[in-house]
C-alpha cells in the first residue's frame, strides 16, 4: 500500500516537501538538501540514498530493491530507468538477483537512458539520451549508444550546484 500511495497519489499531486517527507520518514530514504524529485516518477524498494542538490526529473523509474546510491549535484533527465534488480538469464527458476547501482557526484543522465543493475556511473560522467548502460562508466566520460560506449570526455572543472524546483508539473521555476 505504501508504494501505491506514493506512486499514484503523492508523486502526482503533492508539493515537493510532502512527497519527500513521506519518502524520508515512512520509506526510510536518505534524501539530501535541495534535492528535487519531480512529479510522475515511479519508485520501488527501500534501499535508496540520494545526495544534495540532485534532480530527478519527470517520469523516471527508480528501483531501490537493491542498493541505489545517487550522489550530489546529479541530473537525471526525463524517462530515465534505473534498475537494481534483474533475473538470472539461465536460471531454470527465473531467480532474481540484486546488484547495486551508484551514480556519482555531478553525473548527468540524459533522457530515456537505461542504467542496468551492477553499474557505477563515475563522477562527472555524462550518459547520453537513449543510452543503455550495462557496464561501469569511468569518471568524466561521455557515453552513448546501445550498449553505451565512451565517445568523449567531459571537463573536470565542474563548479555548478544543481537547484531545480519547477512549479508543479511545468518547467517554470
Amino acid at each position: 500500500f505504501l508504494f501505491f500511495f506514493l506512486n499514484n497519489f503523492l508523486l502526482k499531486i503533492t508539493p515537493y516537501w510532502v512527497r519527500q517527507g513521506f519518502m524520508k520518514k515512512i520509506l526510510g530514504y536518505k534524501i539530501g538538501n535541495d534535492t528535487s524529485i519531480a512529479m510522475h516518477c515511479f519508485f520501488t524498494g527501500y534501499d535508496i540514498k540520494i545526495g544534495n542538490n540532485t534532480v530527478i526529473n519527470r517520469y523516471c523509474y527508480i528501483d531501490g530493491r537493491g542498493p541505489l546510491y545517487i550522489g550530489n549535484n546529479v541530473n537525471i533527465s526525463h524517462y530515465t530507468i534505473i534498475h537494481t534488480l534483474t533475473h538470472i538469464t539461465n536460471s531454470p527458476f527465473f531467480h532474481a538477483q540484486q546488484r547495486p547501482v551508484a551514480i556519482m557526484d555531478h553525473a548527468w543522465i540524459g533522457a530515456r537512458a537505461i542504467i542496468l543493475p551492477g553499474v557505477t556511473v563515475g563522477e562527472g560522467a555524462v550518459v547520453a539520451a537513449g543510452a543503455i548502460v550495462n557496464r561501469d562508466v569511468p569518471p568524466y566520460a561521455i557515453v552513448s549508444g546501445n550498449p553505451a560506449k565512451v565517445v568523449g570526455e567531459r571537463t573536470r572543472d565542474l563548479r555548478y550546484t544543481t537547484r531545480y524546483f519547477p512549479f508543479f508539473d511545468t518547467d517554470i521555476q
